[in-house]
C-alpha cells in the first residue's frame, strides 16, 4: 500500500485534466485509510445542537478520479459524512481556503505535512485539520475537553484508551497546531477545498514548485514556442 503522504504529494495531478480552473470535478470515495477509532464533539457556533464522531476511523481518505487515478484527501467537516463507495461518482465544487482558515492550514501543512510517518500522527494532523476548520474565529487552537467548539473527545473504541493516551493525543494535536500557528515560512504546498453540500468537504494538496523548477518550465515552454516559430519559416 502507498504511503498516503506519497499518494496525496499528487493529489491535484489525479483530479481529471484542468479541474483547478474547472468549477467542479467528479470522484469517487474509495475507502478510509484511518488507522486510529476517535471520538470528538463539536457545536456548531450558537445553532444549540452537538455534533459528535464516535469511534471514527481518522485519518486520510482515498478517492478516485473519474478518469481511475486515486487520490488522497482529509476531511474538513464533521457534520456530514462521506458518499459510500457504492453511491459512485459525486460532484465536487472546487475552490481554496480564505483568512486566518487558510494561513493556519498553510503553516500546518508547510511544518509538518513532510514529518508524518505512521497512523497515530495522520490522525492528529486530521484531528489539527478539524480544529481549524471547526473552531471559533479569534478561539486559542486546543482540543482539549471543554476547550472551545472543537475538542476531543477519546481515543480507541468505546472510548478505550486510558487517561495518559488520551493526554498524549491531544498534546500531539496541540502541537501540531502550534507548530501551524507559528510557522512564519514560505508557502509549500497547494491547499485546494473540494465542496459538495450533501457530504464532507475534502482538502487535497500538491507541493508547490521550487524556483529552479519554475524556471525550466518557463524554459521548456519557450524552447516550445521557438521550435513552433522555425517550423512555421520552415513551411513558408
Amino acid at each position: 500500500m502507498k504511503h498516503p503522504k506519497l499518494t496525496l504529494i499528487a493529489a491535484l495531478l489525479a483530479l481529471p485534466t484542468g479541474a483547478i480552473f474547472a468549477a467542479t470535478t467528479d470522484i469517487k470515495f474509495i475507502s478510509n485509510q484511518g488507522t486510529v477509532a476517535l471520538s470528538t464533539s463539536f457545536v456548531p457556533g450558537n445553532e444549540g445542537f452537538l455534533v459528535e464522531t464516535t469511534d471514527y476511523m481518522t485519518g486520510p481518505l482515498q478517492f478516485q478520479s473519474a478518469a481511475g487515478t486515486s487520490f488522497a484527501a482529509y476531511c474538513v467537516e464533521v457534520a456530514q459524512d462521506h458518499a459510500s463507495s457504492r453511491r459512485g461518482l459525486q460532484t465536487y465544487t472546487v475552490g481554496s481556503f480564505s483568512g486566518t482558515q487558510a494561513t493556519l492550514l498553510q503553516g500546518l501543512f508547510s511544518s509538518s505535512f513532510s514529518s508524518l510517518l505512521n497512523g497515530d500522527q495522520q490522525a492528529a494532523f486530521q484531528t489539527a485539520i478539524w480544529e481549524i476548520t471547526h473552531e471559533s474565529a479569534g478561539a486559542t487552537l486546543d482540543v482539549g475537553i471543554g476547550q472551545g467548539h472543537f475538542f476531543v473527545k477519546s481515543l480507541g473504541v468505546g472510548g478505550a484508551a486510558d487517561a495518559d493516551e488520551n493526554l498524549a493525543f491531544r498534546a500531539s494535536v496541540n502541537g501540531f497546531l502550534g507548530a501551524a500557528s507559528n510557522y512564519a515560512g514560505p508557502d509549500l504546498y497547494t491547499l485546494t477545498k473540494l465542496s459538495n453540500g450533501s457530504y464532507q468537504d475534502l482538502l487535497t494538496v500538491s507541493a508547490v514548485p521550487e524556483p529552479s523548477g519554475w524556471a525550466l518550465m518557463v524554459a521548456g515552454l519557450a524552447g516550445f514556442g521557438l521550435m513552433g516559430r522555425r517550423r512555421s519559416k520552415t513551411r513558408l
